[in-house]
């Protein structure tokens, strides 16, 4: 039901928008694109100027909002301090929207250091979205009741429509008005649920609607001063047109009143001048009054980012951990307004003189081109840019090739230079902060909020309403689609929205008709406490791997067995055989194949035991050999014969150069993992290595401390470390991470520390140790082999320089085990590209893991 008033709400806003639109488009004036352009270019520089003073002034009131506030919370703060948060605040929730996330986010930041709490700060937002709504209030229900009727002859209004305006003035001064009453009849806090909130004094209520009034006749008088003098309007009638649309935008819930305020504003002073010189105000309006002071707060807030870490600046990186988290939003809303800048340049015709300059140097091909590129690049960043805000690590990779390509798209389509820089500073400002987008599998697969979809929707409504408004002038006809000339812009522009349009509704069609993606909750503590006992009481040490909580485990509803699983694409990957008594195997294998295909998704099945084949053969699915595990049976195991000379000697050297062992209870490693992060960063520098994840474990703490540790001495000094995989049924030992200090460690740590486990583990009773897998190896040499073998087979023998196949092998043969085939078993066919891609990405966290070490 939620989710139905979402929708319902921003196609109420949507088509609000579009109707405000359609007003704007069929005015009785004739207008074209050149009146805009020639008011914007004609205004004196002296009204520029005074328009930038008001401004001045109106931030400067707006910081009373702030003041009042925390006067009202009772806590106090150095006014510049105050100053500086209200003005970033502001800036940044007037152009952005969103104001609970942007503007309440600077707060939050600003005021914690100064100590206020949480809640405080969330009373001081509160305070100054109600101030601003006073204010609206006030002067919106004093223009509704009494200045409706401020333009009789040149606009006349049905008497009904007069009624309805005067009855919502006469409702907003009424809220006003029960505002200031309600100190004087109540003095204790008004509550709700658990919360309180202190009524503010008469003195103090009286204060906010002061405050807030002026802002708003400041705001309106710096709208008034950039409309063409000799219009005969008067300011208190702008006033009253200015407030009234802003209220009823407000009212309409479209953010920012985007469309309605401009579409009221139009229609409404439109009988008094020229439609285009209206609009040009209401630009000019914009960009002195949203935009340039948003450019100056982000160059602030950027500012007092570097200063404040300036000693932790490297590279013109900062280390994430002293990053705000408010970079990424800020981030991917500064994408979003490029794409709607590209969207918007393409809707609308370029500068003569900039394409007859280009029209000797750039080939007509390729302008058309890059025309319909900029527009194309733009729908996409619209796109990107909420997966930015979910730190994305491929929206990042495609987001700064797009941007790139933008900035040289808009040069060669119209010497659009402005866009150009634009483009090429977000790049510059997103590039230092690649490590702050670090989640993978994110591109495609998760939903966007309603917001955002009203958002895009609204620029592309805006964009086709553009084509139209620009060239309303220009007479259609079927030949326009197919004229391409330098200096004619409409049938560029046409085909650009036509383009935009397929693409835009291919894409949405192609999310709605997809297949519902299921986001199953990650394990419990509860649910991981139980996986672990099974694989203890089992002994399928590889089920540790279920206590990263990174996967989904399904279990069997006995509770008596399980199986864990992660999703990459529409592959649903199982990470070895289940675990648990095997009568249950053949019911939970069904269970999790009707489950994949409940939403149609390919169930996989990787690194698989031979002996387990027959049960994933009756789901109708297909083997592929991955290589082999080595087993060492600890009960036969020695260092004696010859043939473990090599072996022997390197043992006895590791002990002569003054390696020892130890092995460190599961309880204990709390308070060894600051020296262990140690060890495994210098490990990983050395390797140029980055974290695994899915198959194999990482560098975690909650992970580490539900382990044993084998530890590696030098001298008494701890050099390296694994941690290893024990069970109480002690039918196999296996470890998952190894590493060791490159700089404190002898030569043959690994051989010392797999030594000393195979003797620990024979000394505790363990059966079996698992020295893991050797992808590729053993596979079967033969003419007419599956082309996967011969694959595998050419892998192994030339694919070293991505992979030490061959010397994994020979590492591990020395130890003379016994060879267990591994497997994955999936889907065949056109399929299994795909699901080997799906496969090889959630391993390596991403697709760009694949090719990195």
């Amino acid at each position: 039901m939620a989710r139905f008033r979402g929708w319902l709400g921003v196609i109420v806003s949507l088509l609000l928008l579009s109707l405000a639109l359609f007003v704007l488009y069929n005015l009785d004036h004739e207008y074209k694109w050149h009146d805009l352009v020639t008011h914007v270019k004609e205004l004196p520089l002296s009204i520029l100027v005074l328009a930038g003073l008001l401004t001045f002034v109106n931030y400067g009131l707006l910081t009373g909002y702030d003041w009042l506030a925390l006067r009202q919370v009772g806590v106090k703060v150095p006014y510049p301090r105050i100053a500086l948060t209200s003005f970033i605040g502001y800036t940044f929730s007037n152009t952005l929207g969103f104001s609970l996330l942007t503007g309440a986010s600077i707060r939050y930041r600003f005021y914690s250091k100064e100590g206020l709490t949480p809640g405080q700060i969330a009373k001081v937002i509160v305070f100054c979205s109600i101030t601003f709504f006073l204010g609206l209030f006030l002067v919106g229900g004093i223009a509704l009741a009494l200045g409706v009727k401020a333009f009789p002859a040149a606009l006349p209004l049905p008497d009904w429509l007069v009624s309805s305006f005067q009855a919502i003035g006469v409702g907003c001064i009424s809220i006003v008005l029960a505002y200031l009453i309600l100190p004087m009849i109540r003095q204790e806090p008004l509550r709700w649920r658990h919360y309180e909130w202190a009524l503010p004094t008469s003195r103090q209520a009286v204060s906010q609607i002061l405050v807030a009034a002026c802002d708003w006749m400041l705001a309106g008088a710096i709208f008034y001063s950039l409309l063409p003098s000799d219009s005969g309007v008067g300011y208190w009638s702008v006033l009253a047109v200015f407030v009234s649309a802003n209220l009823i935008g407000v009212l309409a819930h479209v953010p920012g009143g985007l469309g309605i305020f401009e579409s009221i504003v139009t229609v409404m002073l439109s009988p008094f001048m020229l439609p285009g010189h209206i609009l040009g105000a209401l630009i000019l309006f914009r960009i002195i009054y949203y935009l340039v002071p948003f450019l100056i707060s982000l160059s602030l807030f950027v500012g007092m980012e570097l200063l404040q870490h300036r000693a932790k600046l490297k590279a013109w990186l900062i280390p994430v951990q002293t990053l705000s988290p408010i970079l990424p939003t800020l981030l991917s809303l500064a994408v979003f307004i490029v794409g709607a800048v590209l969207l918007f340049s393409g809707a609308t015709p370029a500068v003569g003189w900039r394409m007859e300059w280009l029209a000797d140097i750039v080939p007509l091909p390729l302008i058309e081109a890059s025309h319909l590129a900029g527009s194309l690049i733009g729908f996409a960043l619209l796109i990107l840019a909420y997966r930015l805000q979910r730190r994305s690590d491929s929206a990042f990779i495609l987001t700064a090739i797009l941007l790139a390509a933008a900035a040289a798209f808009s040069l060669m389509k119209g010497l659009d230079w402005e866009e150009a820089i634009l483009s090429t500073l977000i790049l510059i400002c997103l590039l230092p902060c690649r490590h702050l987008f670090y989640r993978k599998g994110m591109l495609y697969n998760e939903p966007f909020s309603l917001s955002w979809i009203f958002a895009v929707l609204a620029v592309l409504t805006g964009t086709f309403w553009l084509i139209l408004f620009s060239y309303k002038h220009v007479e259609y006809n079927h030949d326009l689609w197919w004229e391409f000339t330098f200096l004619h812009n409409a049938p560029r522009a046409m085909r650009a929205g036509m383009l935009v349009a397929i693409v835009a509704a291919g894409y949405g069609l192609h999310r709605l008709l997809r297949p519902i993606r299921m986001q199953p909750d990650l394990p419990t503590p509860d649910e991981q406490e139980l996986a672990f006992r099974l694989v203890q009481q089992y002994g399928r040490t590889q089920g540790y791997l279920a206590l990263l909580g990174d996967k989904y485990l399904l279990f069997h509803p006995s509770r008596e067995a399980f199986l864990m699983y992660g999703m990459e694409g529409r592959s649903w990957i199982v990470l070895g055989d289940p675990i648990g008594p095997e009568k249950y195997y053949d019911e939970l294998l069904w269970q999790f194949r009707e489950l994949c295909d409940s939403y149609d998704a390919w169930p996989v099945f990787y690194e698989v035991g031979a002996e387990y084949l027959p049960h994933y053969l009756e789901l109708g699915l297909s083997p592929l050999k991955l290589g082999e595990e080595a087993i060492i049976d600890l009960n036969t195991f020695t260092l004696e014969g010859s043939s473990r000379k090599s072996l022997r000697q390197t043992y006895a050297k590791t002990k002569r150069d003054g390696l020892s062992f130890a092995m460190i209870p599961a309880e204990e490693v709390e308070a060894w993992i600051p020296q262990l992060q140690a060890i495994s960063d210098a490990w990983m520098g050395e390797k140029n290595v980055r974290e695994k994840g899915f198959s194999v474990g990482r560098f975690d703490k909650d992970y580490l401390i539900r382990c044993s540790l084998a530890m590696a001495y030098n001298n008494g000094e701890l050099v390296g470390f694994a941690n290893v995989w024990t069970s109480e049924s002690k039918t196999e030992l296996s470890i998952d991470l190894m590493r060791y200090d490159p700089e404190k460690s002898p030569g043959g740590v690994m051989d010392f520390l797999f030594i000393e486990l195979i003797h620990w583990g024979q000394s505790a009773g363990y059966q079996t140790f698992n020295l893991g897998m050797a992808p590729m190896s053993g596979m079967v040499k033969h003419p007419l082999a599956p082309y996967w073998n011969k694959l595998g087979q050419l892998l192994f023998a030339k694919g070293n320089r991505f992979y030490n196949f061959q010397g994994l092998r020979r590492f591990k043969e020395k130890y003379q085990p016994q060879w267990r085939p591994s497997y994955l078993v999936s889907q065949s066919g056109l399929k299994l590209p795909r699901i080997l891609a799906n496969t090889a990405s959630l391993i390596s966290r991403g697709m760009l893991g694949t090719i990195r070490k």
